[in-house]
């Protein structure tokens, strides 16, 4: 492992400080907790590969690590951010992302998710964001989005899915559709 992406031995007891007040999410499959440092080496071909083709990559290796510590550093600077999709077995595998957060020039909040190419097609995605959507409901009401590039119709199923509902297009970039996430109704 790089040294930049290490944890100091003096930095532990802060990290497991932090760590217990972000939000861990059980599902029946899948464990949704805060990225690791460890996460990196299988999180970074997401954003460094053609996986990335609709998130604006694939990145350079050093834009990609800056773009991955933006998503965690939400959960200091506005009480949200990524959470790393593992399976809950005793692997433990890490499977990708799951974000609740407010990009720069977005207008509205984002539920968003990758996925390692392994993690295709079990639903894992769809599984992480039911668990984050209902968390974005108790945060922000119902002003969050997804946004999805064209294209990537494996997300808008999920969207779909979630019961969002297509309501045009993100306005710096008209390939990109917001999906609109309906109220929640058990919070009436």
């Amino acid at each position: 492992m790089t040294p930049w992406a290490q944890t100091p031995q003096g930095g532990k007891k802060q990290i497991a400080a932090i760590t217990a007040a972000i939000p861990r999410i059980e599902t029946e499959r899948l464990t949704l907790r805060l990225p690791r440092l460890s996460d990196w080496a299988t999180l970074e071909p997401i954003f460094t590969t053609d996986r990335a083709a609709f998130i604006g990559g694939p990145m350079a290796a050093e834009d990609a690590w800056l773009d991955f510590n933006q998503l965690v550093a939400g959960w200091v600077l506005r009480g949200h951010g990524a959470l790393t999709i593992c399976r809950a077995s005793d692997d433990d595998a890490v499977l990708g992302l799951v974000l609740l957060g407010h990009e720069f020039g977005d207008p509205a909040p984002e539920l968003g998710w990758l996925l390692t190419a392994e993690a295709e097609g079990h639903g894992y995605a769809t599984e992480a964001a039911v668990a984050l959507r209902d968390l974005g409901h108790q945060i922000y009401g119902t002003e969050f989005v997804s946004y999805i590039a064209d294209g990537n119709d494996s997300s808008v199923r999920v969207a779909n899915r979630l019961g969002a509902q297509m309501s045009g297009t993100h306005p710096a970039d008209s390939s990109v559709a917001i999906f609109r996430y309906p109220p929640d109704r058990s919070a009436r």
